[in-house]
């Protein structure tokens, strides 16, 4: 199942799911998932059920007035997949482009997304995860 779930997390970055498709990640998500967002986001704090996340994913896109995610690279940890990402975004009108590091960890059971959670530092992602960077 490791290898189905590095396949689905990648597929999310890869097809633009996570920045423009939303819909079709909430489709892998289990009824009570989680999003865990860091106290230092736009909109910290914790999101359960597919309609919290929704929220969560919208909230996003009404905070920036353009956003992606570059995949970096993807870390097998079994029943969560780490991944790198470059965080490009734009707002308030400017033309600058800010980027930012991210370590996003999925955590997946039977191959639907029970969780969610990013921050800045991948070290911490990856030992929360039971890796070495």
């Amino acid at each position: 199942m490791s290898q189905e779930n590095v396949e689905i997390v990648r597929r999310i970055y890869q097809d633009g799911w996570f920045d423009h498709k939303p819909d079709r990640v909430l489709a892998l998500a289990a009824p009570d998932v989680e999003y865990v967002n860091p106290p230092e986001a736009v909109d910290p704090g914790v999101r359960r059920g597919t309609a919290e996340v929704a929220r969560a994913f919208q909230n996003l896109s009404e905070s920036f007035d353009s956003f992606r995610h570059e995949l970096r690279e993807l870390f097998d940890a079994g029943d969560s997949v780490v991944v790198w990402v470059s965080f490009c975004t734009r707002s308030g009108g400017s033309e600058n482009e800010v980027v930012q590091k991210e370590a996003h960890t999925w955590t997946l059971r039977g191959g639907r997304v029970v969780r969610f959670e990013w921050g800045r530092d991948l070290k911490a992602a990856l030992e929360a995860a039971g890796l070495r960077e």
